[in-house]
């Protein structure tokens, strides 16, 4: 069954959230499908706002103010998963499709 939570954890939370959930023995595959979507381009976020976020400074650009760009992408993108998980579809990316494959196998091995 799809749950509003689910869905919130995996997309808002990134690669924090959507680890567990692939971890989970009680997660259907759809679920974990989007949980590893999610932990990987979360984890490609997250190193794009670090490189953004120690950019110099310089008196055009505060210090937040390229890095708040690199936030505002990801919660575009988690508004997209979330509609998506919810409607029921799965959307494929092609060069992440492969990574998150690899997340799920090499996770569930790994219980």
């Amino acid at each position: 069954m799809r749950s509003f939570a689910n869905a919130f954890i995996a997309y808002i939370m990134g690669f924090v959230g959507g680890i567990p959930l692939i971890l989970m023995k009680d997660t259907d595959e759809f679920t974990k499908k989007h949980a590893a979507y999610s932990s990987v381009l979360g984890f490609f976020a997250w190193l794009a706002f670090m490189a953004v976020w120690h950019m110099p400074v310089n008196k055009v650009y505060p210090h937040f103010g390229p890095a708040i760009y690199v936030v505002y992408a990801w919660l575009i993108y988690a508004l997209f998963g979330i509609y998506t998980y919810m409607r029921g579809r799965l959307y494929r990316i092609p060069g992440i499709d492969g990574l998150a494959e690899k997340l799920i196998k090499g996770l569930s091995n790994a219980v």
